[in-house]
């Protein structure tokens, strides 16, 4: 179909014969349309013809903002999958399969109720494993929160946690030669608190000034004379001190396998008959001497009393 052209040289002739051909040659005769079409102009029975055709060998496609496209017959519906997150086949009869490829990379997130993995899930903050526990290998696990649980448990021989190390059943701080508990300690009945792993640079144990404690009565170790204030049943102004005088030797103070009061200097008739055995006192036990003799008849004394002098 040539183009037709009317120059402004042309005759009115030209014009007319032009116009008919327009409408005999290029457009037709609207009579010849098909009984289906109902249009009366050229552009309403197109889009009639397409509307037609779309229903019996064509369909549209719509995505998620309704934008619209059609595919008429021998139109070519291509669908292209991206790398690493979707797949997009074609295969025989008429089939296209979309799917995931077996790694899948997503560049901002997944949101979801519950992201399961294997055995594991992902559910509202919770990690949780069906097979009873999670794996890190040889990862670290690095948080600025609080870690939460039942209990730790570790393998291999030293952990960590903060300053304080643990390995077998030995505490010990790492930046520090000395370990600071901040609270109470206290055994299980039938336990044994011992401290027999005092080097031999260590000369003394230091409580500074807190109480020991033991059955109501208190003991604190004092300052000066080095030995130790009972308080007794009764915490109050009067205590009763123990201490050893400065040594210039080795001495050894030996409490006998029997139970009793201990006799001071500053005890008064503290000692009793019974505490006396028969004819424990000789001449030479008194500091001062006095003797009273028994005589007989002859003059040989029969019998002597000792007793303490003046």
């Amino acid at each position: 179909m040539a183009i037709r052209q009317i120059l402004a040289t042309d005759t009115l002739e030209t014009f007319r014969t032009q116009f008919n051909n327009l409408n005999s040659q290029d457009f037709g005769d609207i009579a010849n349309l098909t009984g289906s079409i109902t249009a009366t102009n050229l552009v309403d029975a197109m889009n009639e013809t397409i509307s037609i055709a779309t229903s019996t060998a064509g369909f549209k496609i719509e995505d998620a903002s309704s934008t619209q496209q059609l595919i008429g017959g021998g139109d070519v519906l291509r669908i292209f999958g991206t790398s690493n997150e979707i797949e997009a086949v074609v295969s025989a009869v008429d089939t296209l399969t979309i799917g995931l490829p077996s790694a899948v990379s997503i560049t901002t997130s997944v949101t979801a109720p519950t992201v399961s993995t294997g055995n594991m899930s992902l559910t509202n903050g919770s990690i949780t494993d069906s097979s009873g526990s999670i794996s890190f290998g040889d990862e670290n696990l690095t948080t600025t929160g609080t870690i939460t649980g039942n209990s730790i448990t570790g393998t291999g021989g030293t952990h960590t946690l903060g300053t304080i190390q643990f390995s077998g059943n030995t505490i010990n701080s790492t930046d520090s030669t000395t370990l600071l508990i901040d609270d109470s300690v206290a055994l299980s009945a039938g336990k044994t608190l011992t401290l027999d792993k005092i080097s031999s640079a260590n000369t003394f144990i230091d409580f500074g000034a807190i109480n020991l404690s033991t059955d109501g009565h208190y003991y604190t170790a004092t300052t000066g004379t080095g030995g130790f204030i009972f308080e007794g049943s009764t915490p109050d102004s009067s205590e009763t001190s123990l201490y050893a005088i400065d040594p210039t030797a080795d001495r050894t103070i030996a409490l006998p396998d029997e139970s009793g009061t201990i006799i001071t200097t500053g005890s008064t008739d503290a000692i009793t008959e019974s505490m006396m055995a028969p004819d424990s006192i000789g001449q030479n036990e008194l500091k001062t001497l006095v003797t009273l003799q028994i005589l007989n008849s002859s003059g040989t004394v029969l019998k002597t009393l000792y007793g303490a002098g003046a």
